[in-house]
């Protein structure tokens, strides 16, 4: 039987965290901004919207791919060092784009290569990343909490800095610059990532006992998923998680509703923002709350966000649908956090990256499905509303289902008691 420690360790001084969130909001400031000249220079380069459009779907599921193989490594070699060495070769990667534009040489096939390159290690990122705080924590719950909510909220807050700081210098500066200061900052990221608190002797001495005792070492992402397979609550858990990756409609119902139901594309920045803030808002709720019980308030909270989402859309109002995200991103990120802690308590140290890998490698699975959901509701011919309708059926069927966890979750926490 497996032991996992307890979630109550008090002697222990807070974790260091402030090279794992400068890192974090770095990384979060250029990814925005590659997100936004991503589309824009594959569009000029190839002259077409939709081959745009069609490599960010083949984008993100090389990013999967990365996610899924990343998790050897992570366990392997530690989280932090797969870290600071996948976000180095980010920039590596990229560097060739501003290299190729400055020798004349940029051809849509070079750019394509780039950003290919660059989506694989991006998945060894989110692998090692989401694997950080458990092992910097361990099952320590009053730092995972402290961990997780810092996390989102650097997370978020770079996601409102990155647009407004270097989305206008795209319109501003010389065309080359921000292609520069992409990977300029990755590189500025990965430095601060050398600053995240080594893995403590006692810690990789206990995992090793732990990997001894079950005969596997840096199983990977594969064992991680089998190990999910065979565990009931953690199963349920990861499905939960994969419930609430909502946010890749942030985008696009942001820039739909703005241009199909408002006809004012202009106004596509506000509902972004409020998506962001509201994960801000979010984060700080459950940094400033005490979470001792199941968790079942938290997943009701964010199943009732979704709905709220789900019909948000009808007053066809800038102003509603601002407050509805609003509202929406708060829940869901109080929502995300409850369940991530929950994924790494039950996630024991010799399976850390493995899991960990598995559950986010599933949860970008569900964000390639929303986007070619939404992809083929607006391109079915129903209209704007058509489409939205079919959003908001897919949405209610996932709030639905949101609530069904949320009653569970009282019965997952005993049978994890038990477990331990």
């Amino acid at each position: 039987m497996e032991v996992i420690e307890s979630a109550h360790h008090t002697a222990h001084p807070p974790i260091r965290l402030g090279g794992f969130l400068t890192g974090a909001f770095l990384t979060q400031v250029v990814d925005s901004t590659l997100h936004l000249a991503q589309p824009l220079l594959l569009a000029k380069l190839s002259g077409s919207l939709g081959g745009a459009a069609f490599f960010s779907a083949f984008d993100t599921g090389i990013h999967m791919f990365g996610t899924y193989i990343g998790g050897w490594p992570t366990e392997r070699f530690g989280a932090r060092r797969v870290l600071v060495i996948a976000t180095f070769l980010r920039a590596v990667a990229l560097a060739g784009l501003p290299i190729a534009m400055a020798g004349g040489f940029l051809t849509v096939i070079w750019a394509m290569s780039c950003y290919t390159l660059e989506a694989l290690i991006r998945g060894f990122v989110d692998s090692s990343v989401h694997t950080v705080p458990l092992e910097l924590a361990r099952h320590r719950a009053d730092q995972l909490d402290r961990i997780n909510s810092r996390y989102e909220f650097t997370f978020e807050f770079g996601g409102v800095a990155g647009p407004l700081m270097l989305g206008g210098m795209m319109i501003w500066s010389d065309k080359i610059i921000p292609h520069i200061i992409i990977p300029i900052g990755f590189v500025l990221s990965s430095a601060a990532y050398l600053f995240v608190p080594e893995r403590t002797g006692a810690a990789v001495k206990s995992q090793g006992v732990s990997q001894s005792s079950h005969g596997k070492s840096h199983g990977g992402t594969w064992t991680g998923i089998k190990y999910i397979l065979t565990k009931h609550p953690l199963l349920i858990i990861c499905i939960g998680l994969m419930s609430f990756n909502i946010y890749p409609l942030r985008k696009l119902l942001s820039a739909f509703f703005a241009k199909g139901l408002l006809h004012k594309s202009a106004s596509v920045g506000q509902i972004g923002a409020a998506f962001a803030l509201g994960g801000v808002v979010g984060a700080l709720i459950y940094a400033r709350t005490k979470h001792h019980d199941s968790g079942y308030k938290w997943v009701a909270l964010g199943a009732i966000g979704t709905f709220i989402l789900a019909v948000g859309w009808l007053p066809a109002n800038l102003w509603v649908m601002t407050a509805v995200v609003f509202v929406f991103a708060v829940t869901n990120a109080c929502a995300r956090l409850t369940l991530t802690r929950k994924r790494q308590e039950l996630t024991p140290m010799d399976h850390a990256g493995g899991v960990t890998a598995a559950s986010q490698f599933a949860v970008n699975g569900v964000s390639v499905g929303i986007k070619a959901l939404v992809g083929t509701a607006f391109s079915a011919g129903l209209g704007a509303f058509g489409a939205f309708a079919v959003v908001g059926g897919i949405l209610a069927l996932m709030g639905a289902g949101q609530l069904v966890l949320a009653r569970y979750m009282p019965k997952l926490r005993e049978a994890s008691h038990a477990h331990s």
